[in-house]
């Protein structure tokens, strides 16, 4: 076996994956507008096959909430059978089914949200709403946010996923509450790091009661923003572990809005962002998925080995050649077809143009 700590099964408390392998969230733009589940996206990651853990894209917990007017959504009942079928799909695999679930605050806008005004913690920080109609979330609006992550936590489960992860990254709701670039509230929910912190803690635990401990309850926490006016890594690695105080099994480390350079060390070949994870896992009791520029199992067994992630996420590597964790598996490392770093990346809107998958034969 070339990459043995790579392919070796791992815990997560009780669960034992398969491999270290994680297959991230990312959004391939293909529901319609009535956020449902279509073939393209089973035959997605049925040909994805290989990882031990594969995470289904950011799906929306409101109507309000799309990052997309083509996103996945899991805010209505009538979303549960597209979403069992794309689990049993993924299960079939060999894979843990996992799936994100989003809200995508002040970075939604009213066309991809069926004309509902987006909302946001607030509009004045320095990092304004993608959309002039976007509003400052009310107390009650919050608390029907929260109620909606439940909700769609409990559909997640009743389609049969079995690790689900509440999205704190990437400049989304969890984020904007968070970082004091998109948060400058008086109440309880802004000011203050433990008030910054509340909605997020309030809505993992609400979810974790929701849920049970039978489900793998996660985060994809974003750690750090990369100006130096908003959260620091300090802030985001003491939310790590009050999310881990909550029950957290494991954490997906990455990022708020941005990452600094500042973060890697000097000589080191991994991209900044891989690095969040090598910060915050010392900190943590708990395991953490690292995510960042992973494009080649050498570049993987390294990260595992150096213990800068216990879990590796291959995002494009995976997009590039849907058969990179098979091959890994079979030792046929020679006939992947690398990511080439296009900027930017051809694959979330035009798959068809990228050479990489043009190469591999796979451009649905």
């Amino acid at each position: 076996m070339s990459y043995p700590t790579l392919l070796s099964p791992f815990q997560v408390a009780d669960v034992t994956l398969k491999n270290r392998i994680v297959m991230p969230p990312m959004v391939i733009w293909k529901s319609g507008e009535d956020a449902e589940v279509r073939d393209i996206h089973r035959k997605h990651y049925a040909s994805s096959a290989g990882p031990g853990l594969m995470i289904v894209e950011a799906t929306a917990v409101s109507p309000d909430g799309k990052l997309h007017k083509n996103q996945l959504g899991i805010f209505e009942d009538r979303h549960i059978q597209g979403l069992s079928r794309l689990a049993g799909t993924i299960r079939k695999t060999g894979a843990l089914p996992g799936i994100q679930i989003n809200h995508a605050g002040g970075r939604s806008t009213s066309e991809w949200n069926w004309g509902l005004p987006p909302l946001a913690p607030s509009t004045d920080g320095s990092i304004k709403p993608d959309s002039p109609e976007c509003r400052t979330l009310t107390i009650d609006d919050i608390k029907r946010i929260q109620t909606d992550f439940v909700a769609a936590a409990r559909r997640a489960v009743t389609a049969g996923f079995e690790y689900i992860e509440l999205h704190y990254a990437h400049g989304y709701l969890g984020s904007q509450f968070l970082s004091p670039l998109t948060n400058t509230r008086t109440d309880e929910y802004g000011g203050s790091l433990e008030n910054r912190q509340r909605f997020l803690i309030e809505t993992y635990r609400a979810c974790r009661d929701a849920v049970g401990d039978s489900t793998l309850l996660s985060c994809r926490l974003g750690i750090i923003d990369k100006d130096e006016d908003g959260l620091s890594l300090e802030e985001g690695i003491d939310t790590a572990c009050r999310l881990e105080a909550e029950g957290a099994p494991i954490l997906h480390i990455s990022r708020a809005h941005g990452v600094p350079d500042s973060v890697r060390p000097e000589g080191s070949s991994f991209d900044p962002l891989l690095h969040l994870a090598g910060k915050a896992r010392p900190k943590l009791k708990i395991p953490v998925i690292g995510i960042g520029g992973i494009l080649t199992p050498a570049e993987a067994e390294r990260a595992v080995n150096k213990g800068v992630t216990d879990l590796a996420a291959v995002g494009r590597g995976i997009l590039a050649d849907p058969q990179w964790a098979l091959k890994v598996i079979k030792d046929a490392e020679d006939s992947i077809h690398i990511c080439r770093r296009c900027n930017p990346c051809f694959w979330y809107k035009t798959p068809e143009k990228c050479p990489s998958r043009i190469a591999a034969g796979n451009t649905i």
